[in-house]
């Protein structure tokens, strides 16, 4: 589906209109009746096809034989993966997807991914005349992982001798006997597999996920935030749980889950849609049973927009999510007004347990009001399109609709949905967190109820990241008993100007967030004007321990930058007590400070990022 462009006065009278409206509801209604007679239904199929997989097979038997990018492997996995997305469940295609992807992990010593895959190949039916080559590649597999053992490596040897008679029908110059010490000669270990999986040290009594390092408070306006209960130190890890949601940047689509967000490089498809791939069983079944029976019907032609972003993707799996939690739009509808008529925002707790992963406590999150400048014409048609998509793919008004069934569809329902879909796209906007990486590159957007109980501000004392299938809550810097929780919303003052946090906040918007932090109160200037520690008044012996971590931390630098996990791991520690020694001796922002809280933040997405398996 897409728009004709409509008329120039007609669409600004559409959007003076709009602009009147103070109503989720209404305002898409308004939307709605203007561009539903300017909306064409594009027919074309987003199935698993043979073809389809075909091609993709094609593009990483070409990225892995020539070999001209230093990323060949990686390349042509993800290129494996998508073959291994459209190929029809069951068919030779998909078979032949698994045993190539299985010989790209075999080539980056992945073994137990290879060992996978090959079981994935033989399982979908792939031909008696190649299963000597995959019987092999199995056998090697085994023994590089167990080298001590012969019993595996034994049992798929014979698998191999039992089906050569078919290989040789079609290659009779085939020698087995030849081929095996030679692919033994250029056997290598293992790939060394580095996971930063960090644990809560103490688990909180009341807050699920949470350390008890941390407990919730209640200011005299009934406003809820969490403190320190003790002294935490740099890098302590204080909440580690599944988001509520997430979704991943298109690049990373084939090579990470589309439920837990965590890399894999054999990733399972779904059954039914050649859109996404996971990183187990267990994820594809907690993906369907939650979100992805609704959104599976619809996501293919959501992706097929060139505006379709990570924000509208995730509000999507949202209200896929909570429409499965409560049976239908009207019971949905319902839950959402009796949460909003609370006479307070708090988040429920269940038994005395507060669980942030609940529906209610999502729909209890903030969200851009109707009313809001962030409410656009803009958002609203795309909405528009989603229910129109809706409509059409799936049987949410009872069954599936044309574009005209839509138009003379006068039911309460299509009205409902707009409005929810609406309103889940500005929750995502106020929100919603993104992951970024290399600068500018949003790496995925996540949904963390968490969030509502953190204080905003510039000079934040805590960050998160994805570690594993969960996400984790860090401290940025020595955080004293009682002293609340902060995370940075806009940017921290390290980088980001006072004028551009205001902006974030919402100075355009009609329902701004207000930031009364320390930093924005005494305007603390950025990285590049702030003093040295150098022209400060400190004892000689602490200016002469602090110039000592200074040249150890250009060291660490440069292997921070490089990111290799191993590496990182053997000095993380040391720089965790370097920032609470610098914070011990230095009360004032500077320089030197600013570059550590850069540098610490890096370290952690060093530690998560997905690193290529390439040599």
């Amino acid at each position: 589906m897409d728009f004709i462009n409509p008329p120039v006065d007609l669409t600004n009278a559409a959007k003076c209109h709009y602009s009147q409206k103070t109503t989720f509801r209404d305002k898409f209604e308004v939307a709605w009746n203007f561009i539903t007679p300017y909306i064409t239904i594009n027919h074309d199929k987003i199935d698993k096809t043979v073809g389809q997989s075909m091609i993709w097979r094609e593009i990483g038997n070409k990225e892995y034989t020539t070999a001209k990018n230093k990323d060949y492997l990686s390349k042509s996995i993800k290129a494996y993966s998508e073959s291994i997305a459209f190929a029809p469940l069951g068919s030779k295609e998909l078979s032949l997807a698994y045993a190539n992807r299985s010989a790209v992990l075999f080539r980056a010593r992945h073994y137990e991914d290879c060992l996978l895959d090959i079981e994935r190949a033989l399982k979908s039916g792939y031909p008696d005349k190649l299963k000597t080559k995959l019987y092999l590649r199995q056998s090697l597999c085994f023994k590089a992982l167990k080298p001590n053992s012969k019993l595996e490596a034994d049992i798929s040897m014979a698998s191999a001798k039992q089906w050569l008679p078919n290989l040789k029908k079609y290659n009779p110059t085939y020698d087995l006997t030849e081929e095996y010490p030679k692919m033994m000669n250029e056997l290598k270990e293992p790939r060394e597999i580095i996971e930063f999986i960090p644990e809560i040290k103490n688990d909180n009594a009341i807050i699920v996920g949470a350390s008890d390092a941390i407990e919730l408070k209640e200011t005299n306006d009934n406003n809820q935030h969490v403190v320190a209960t003790r002294d935490i130190k740099t890098g302590e890890f204080i909440y580690i749980s599944e988001p509520f949601a997430a979704t991943v940047s298109d690049d990373f689509r084939f090579i990470n889950c589309w439920h837990c967000c965590r890399q894999t490089w054999a990733g399972i498809p779904c059954d039914n849609c050649p859109t996404i791939i996971y990183c187990s069983d267990t994820c594809k079944k907690k993906a369907w049973n939650s979100y992805h029976n609704i959104e599976c019907l619809v996501l293919g032609q959501f992706l097929k927009f060139e505006k379709t972003t990570r924000g509208y993707l995730l509000a999507i799996k949202l209200f896929s999510k909570t429409l499965n939690s409560v049976g239908g739009l009207i019971e949905l509808k319902n839950k959402i007004e009796n949460i909003d008529s609370m006479k307070n925002r708090e988040l429920i707790f269940t038994n005395g347990i507060l669980d942030f992963n609940t529906i209610d406590n999502f729909l209890n999150l903030d969200y851009f009001k109707a009313t809001s400048t962030e409410c656009t014409f803009g958002f609203a048609l795309f909405v528009v399109l989603i229910v129109a998509i809706f409509g059409h793919k799936t049987d949410i008004f009872g069954k599936k609709m044309t574009m005209k069934d839509l138009i003379n569809y006068k039911n309460e329902k299509l009205l409902i949905l707009g409005e929810l879909l609406l309103r889940f796209l500005l929750t995502v906007r106020r929100s919603g967190q993104s992951f970024v990486v290399d600068g500018d590159n949003e790496w995925s957007s996540v949904m963390l109820p968490y969030w509502k109980i953190i204080k905003p501000s510039c000079d934040p004392n805590v960050d998160w990241t994805h570690v594993g299938s969960n996400v984790g809550y860090f401290a940025l810097k020595p955080i004293k008993q009682g002293e609340p929780i902060l995370e940075s919303i806009f940017g921290s003052y390290h980088t980001v100007s006072k004028t551009e946090r205001s902006i974030g906040f919402g100075n355009v918007s009609n329902d701004p967030l207000s930031c009364e932090c320390t930093a924005c109160v005494e305007n603390w200037s950025t990285i590049h004007s702030l003093p040295s520690y150098q022209s400060m008044t400190l004892p000689t012996r602490i200016k002469e321990e602090l110039n000592c971590m200074m040249l150890e931390l250009k060291e660490w630098q440069k292997l921070i930058l490089q990111g290799d996990p191993k590496k990182l791991l053997t000095f993380k520690d040391d720089l965790n007590t370097m920032n609470d020694m610098f914070h011990q001796y230095i009360t004032n922002p500077c320089r030197e400070i600013s570059e550590l809280h850069l540098f610490l933040k890096l370290l952690y997405i060093q530690l998560h990022t997905v690193h290529d398996i390439d040599e």
